[in-house]
């Protein structure tokens, strides 16, 4: 009977995708013990994250997603609460309040954004699948629009930027007409001047330092030249597992974090980003194949979205230490450090999977 039990754990897991997350992770692992300089308490905790994560992703995987669909709202709700809690009981890093203390561990709210967003989201275009006007897209979008502001105003515009496209996917694919896209496009144009206004100093200065990182070689540029160098000397073979010199001399900030592609890169080169590429595409397109599984409008939407949150958190860390858009700190999914990070990755794909699983449970 314990062997039954056991398998019935892991029946609603898609093996195929399981194992690409655990390449990753693996990835992370490894990378990360270079990143550190092998610092046990480090790569201790991260473990303990992981096994969270994992842990989090079974249960979720054999949720019915009826309950999904049930406790969207209040999801929403706490999510709400845990942000606010921030303003008044988070704590400060690096220039920014974005983490409470909770229990054993540093709780960052935002990442938990990520996930209840695409859900009340969902919630909301699937009760109203059948009246789907402009009052209920307005709707979605001040669902959407209160957790940026509070996000931006942390501040932490990445997660703003991540956080608002994911809903945005969303309201677009629930039917949002042409016509209202290219209106907003329009407006966004012209309160451009408005929105840069209310950015710091040292978000601008990055802004600015994209075009030209030399303006501020030792202040705004400094993370973008040395994670340049960085990825640029690693070569097509890379310079071997700790034999990263931007790493190890700590010319490279941030390592475990916002640049640990970078770290990654010196270290295996050209060949391994491209099986790091490999590895993230394949894991698109399996979930991409789940979704088309899906037969409600729910499930589709909620996989979309996460999906989209995902990939677009890969493609801004990539993007931003290579250069090509400013430094934003964005974690780099199921391979940088970070409890709350890690632990919402892995609630997504547990989430998905779900989904995936019981997809004819609810009516469209």
């Amino acid at each position: 009977m314990p062997n039954i039990n056991f398998y019935k754990l892991f029946e609603n897991i898609d093996r195929i995708l399981m194992i690409l997350i655990l390449l990753l992770i693996t990835i992370g692992l490894i990378t990360l013990a270079s990143a550190t300089q092998h610092a046990t308490s480090l790569l201790a905790n991260q473990i303990i994250n992981i096994t969270i994560g994992i842990i989090l992703l079974l249960f979720l995987s054999k949720i019915d997603p009826k309950r999904f669909l049930f406790y969207a709202p209040h999801l929403y709700i706490l999510s709400l609460i845990l942000l606010l809690s921030v303003i008044f009981f988070g704590f400060e890093s690096h220039g920014a309040k974005r983490w409470i203390n909770f229990l054993f561990f540093n709780l960052q709210p935002s990442e938990i954004i990520k996930i209840t967003i695409p859900m009340t989201l969902a919630w909301l275009y699937h009760r109203f699948q059948n009246n789907i006007s402009y009052k209920t897209h307005a709707i979605a979008f001040i669902i959407l629009a209160v957790p940026c502001v509070l996000i931006f105003n942390q501040p932490d515009l990445g997660t703003t930027i991540l956080i608002f496209l994911a809903g945005a996917i969303i309201i677009f694919l629930a039917g949002l007409p042409l016509k209202f896209i290219f209106i907003s496009g329009f407006s966004f144009l012209i309160a451009l001047p408005y929105l840069w206004s209310t950015l710091h100093i040292y978000q601008q200065n990055r802004i600015l330092s994209l075009f030209n990182a030399d303006r501020d070689p030792l202040g705004a540029g400094y993370h973008g030249i040395q994670s340049m160098i960085a990825i640029g000397s690693g070569g097509v073979f890379g310079k071997g597992w700790t034999y990263g010199t931007q790493t190890q001399l700590n010319f490279l900030p941030e390592t475990t974090t916002d640049f640990i592609f970078s770290v990654y890169s010196e270290e295996f080169g050209f060949i391994g980003i491209i099986g790091i590429f490999i590895i993230y595409f394949l894991i698109l397109y399996r979930c991409i194949n789940m979704a088309k599984k899906m037969k409600n409008s729910f499930s589709r939407l909620i996989t979309a979205s996460l999906m989209f949150t995902l990939f677009s958190s890969t493609f801004v860390n990539i993007a931003m230490v290579s250069g090509l858009i400013p430094v934003v700190g964005a974690p780099l999914p199921f391979i940088s450090y970070g409890g709350t990070s890690m632990v919402v990755s892995l609630i997504m794909i547990g989430i998905i999977m779900s989904l995936h699983s019981n997809k004819s449970l609810i009516a469209n």
